[in-house]
């Protein structure tokens, strides 16, 4: 049964996407970068996941009062998948979008995808509208209700066992799949 989160979704388009998934993202083991990343974290989210999340995408990691540092910090230990709502405060600081709260988060839980633009799209020609706006994240919201849409209604052999997160690996096939 199709979860409702997948409501309108092309089922042929779909069950292309599962066969093809494992082809997609066979070489995602390889990416070191990523794998040191992701693994690295062994403790409850905390503020040094953020590091490790804007070192991963080579960005200058912001610097912020000790105050906000705690704020992200506790939303990052609060925040209880797959909901948002804990993270919409975050887009008030400066330089912050969906997309890199997707990828604190992401580090943080290894269950969040990492929202991209691409992967959205493929979405939308599935069937499944799923708008990419970096300053809203309610639209980040959706694509994780889609995502997780995805992994619910995976067959057995739709998701590959390697090791990384399955969100991971959706959103990578999302974002390569033609």
């Amino acid at each position: 049964m199709i979860p409702v989160s997948l409501y309108g979704i092309d089922t042929d388009e779909c069950e292309r996407f599962y066969s093809e998934l494992p082809g997609l993202v066979a070489d995602s083991i390889e990416d070191e970068h990523y794998a040191k990343a992701i693994f690295s974290i062994q403790e409850k989210a905390s503020i040094e996941h953020v590091f490790i999340s804007e070192k991963w995408s080579k960005r200058e990691p912001q610097i912020w009062p000790e105050d906000i540092m705690m704020e992200i910090e506790m939303i990052l230990q609060t925040i209880n998948y797959p909901d948002v709502s804990l993270l919409e405060h975050l887009l008030t600081l400066d330089n912050l979008d969906t997309k890199r709260i997707s990828e604190w988060v992401h580090f943080s839980t290894n269950l969040y995808p990492i929202y991209t633009e691409k992967a959205c799209e493929t979405l939308t020609k599935m069937g499944l509208d799923t708008p990419y706006r970096p300053d809203d994240m309610a639209s980040y919201g959706l694509f994780v209700s889609r995502i997780e849409g995805l992994k619910i209604y995976a067959p057995a052999k739709g998701l590959p066992e390697i090791g990384l997160p399955r969100a991971r690996m959706l959103q990578l096939g999302l974002e390569r799949f033609e």
